[in-house]
């Protein structure tokens, strides 16, 4: 299994000094350590973020604890616990250890064996590393080793796997890793840490999420990748983090070939607000329509009013449906209706409500 890094032209401008390792060097945790209280931000590297792979929750988990310690080293902090420690050895490995509830979710969380089976994955996978002289394909950790009495785990990290999570140079993603650790879903995962420090409106053409989320050769069907992968980390998103999504597709012909991502952010006065509201607030209406939709819309009898009003209905539509060819039959028909607007609303309700069924 190669772990790739891709590297995606939208990134944010932060760029901070070079972080010098020393040679040796050993970090032990504190009481107020950012190890042992998840409710915080942690920055991690825009590289990683849009990095190619195919981790599980565990294996993310594991990866969340090695952005911790790195951002722990970036700030300076001076940890004594004994439960957590970095040691960078001369040879530039770093040895790294945990506390086997740190890999875990919650209290109610007892999947030792997952994190085990997480830890030898994570061992077998490996990217490719080339720079002028020379190419190498490396583990993402060595050794994984689980303490049975102290419940200790350790592992040792290539210096190249940890400068990746130090790299700032092409941006970085913000994120509390409280709420990474809560998903139940490793693509719910990558899209939070997308979206979290995401601002305006980002595309991705279905090609480069399934590059992304290493699922070239998994459902054929775009309807099906959608429904499965974005969709699905959608809804969790939407119930268990404060910065969720929502999207828009663009098609060539009849084929969705990109996907518009618009951030979501919930708060004490707008997480009552749907999701179009947000958007209208935000982008206005034409940052979702398309030229042809809004003509048609236009040429049924909707005005500005009208279209913002009914803009969830219409981003529904143009998830489940095929929205132009829908409102070029509309359009046809309208013309001899009392109230075309009001029948065009009804007849693309009653078309969602007879797609949804058939999925059922």
């Amino acid at each position: 299994m190669i772990f790739i890094f891709f590297l995606n032209q939208k990134y944010s401008t932060f760029v901070p000094s070079r972080f010098r390792l020393m040679e040796e060097q050993q970090i032990l945790s504190s009481q107020h350590s950012p190890l042992t209280t998840r409710g915080r931000q942690v920055v991690q590297s825009y590289i990683a973020t849009t990095a190619m792979y195919d981790f599980n929750v565990y294996e993310k988990r594991v990866m969340y604890n090695l952005v911790r310690l790195a951002q722990s080293q970036i700030e300076g902090v001076v940890l004594t616990d004994n439960l957590h420690k970095i040691c960078h050895d001369m040879k530039g490995y770093v040895h790294v250890t945990l506390p086997l509830s740190d890999f875990l979710a919650d209290e109610e969380d007892k999947n030792h064996r997952r994190v085990k089976d997480a830890l030898k994955s994570l061992h077998r996978k490996t990217f490719e590393y080339l720079d002028d002289d020379v190419w190498e394909c490396i583990s993402i950790i060595a050794l994984p080793k689980i303490a049975l009495h102290s419940r200790q785990v350790s592992f040792i990290v290539d210096s190249r796997v940890w400068d990746v999570l130090l790299d700032f140079s092409r941006g970085f993603s913000r994120y509390d890793i409280e709420v990474a650790f809560r998903l139940e879903s490793c693509y719910s995962m990558r899209f939070y840490e997308l979206m979290a420090c995401q601002k305006e409106p980002i595309t991705y053409s279905i090609d480069a999420l399934r590059r992304i989320f290493k699922l070239e050769d998994k459902y054929a069907f775009t309807k099906d990748f959608i429904k499965r992968v974005v969709e699905s980390s959608k809804i969790e998103l939407d119930q268990k983090s404060p910065v969720s999504f929502t999207y828009a597709p663009v098609k060539d012909g009849k084929r969705i070939t990109q996907l518009i991502f618009f951030p979501v952010r919930f708060n004490g006065q707008d997480s009552s607000d749907d999701d179009h509201r947000v958007i209208l607030r935000k982008y206005g209406s034409s940052a979702v329509l398309t030229a042809d939709e809004r003509r048609f819309l236009e040429e049924i009898g909707f005005n500005e009013s009208g279209i913002n009003n009914n803009l969830s209905l219409f981003m529904d539509c143009q998830r489940n449906l095929d929205f132009i060819y829908e409102l070029a039959l509309i359009k046809g028909k309208c013309r001899t209706k009392k109230n075309p607007c009001g029948w065009c609303i009804r007849t693309l309700t009653g078309k969602l409500a007879d797609k949804k069924s058939q999925r059922a």
